[in-house]
């Protein structure tokens, strides 16, 4: 049985179990800005899968239309997202497979550890929007994997007063 989802405010609130701030306007931020269900979202690196369990919570409609990937282990990662909206992977450097990324719209990446990832995904991925939500230190390392999926178009920060101070929610477009 998953643990108790957290109450959200419009303040951010670090959680133990997120690597990411979270409030309710980022929330809200988040199904403005991915796909509309039934299209596809794939959230790479879902971790404790908290972020993804209180998206789907509060827009119940997004649950048969997102998963949470992770890294398969003997003792589960994630403790919040339901089965059904989790994948694994074998490792770090481990995709979801050709044909469930083909039907995908929509990724998103919270604090990924490696750029290396990204661009991997990208190299073979044909969607609509990336969402990339880390800090914003990362963002020169980050930023130019996006921007060259996106045909060379800077990201937006739309994370102001949605996630703490250090933190960013980047949205990249398709060409």
């Amino acid at each position: 049985m998953s643990p108790p989802l957290p109450a959200l405010s419009t303040t951010p609130v670090r959680h133990p179990s997120s690597c990411c701030s979270v409030s309710l306007p980022l929330i809200s931020l988040l199904n403005t800005l991915l796909p509309t269900p039934p299209r596809l979202t794939l959230s790479i690196g879902s971790g404790h899968g908290l972020l993804e369990a209180l998206l789907l919570h509060h827009y119940p409609t997004r649950s048969r239309s997102f998963y949470g990937v992770e890294v398969s282990a003997p003792t589960p990662v994630n403790l919040f997202l339901a089965e059904q909206n989790t994948l694994t992977v074998a490792g770090t450097w481990g995709m979801v497979d050709d044909g469930l990324l083909a039907e995908a719209d929509g990724l998103m990446f919270v604090y990924p550890r490696q750029p290396s990832l990204a661009r991997a995904y990208l190299e073979k991925w044909k969607g609509e929007v990336v969402v990339w939500i880390g800090p914003r230190a990362d963002i020169e390392e980050f930023g130019p994997v996006f921007e060259k999926w996106g045909g060379g178009k800077e990201g937006k920060d739309m994370g102001a007063g949605m996630v703490d101070e250090g933190e960013g929610v980047w949205v990249y477009r398709g060409r």
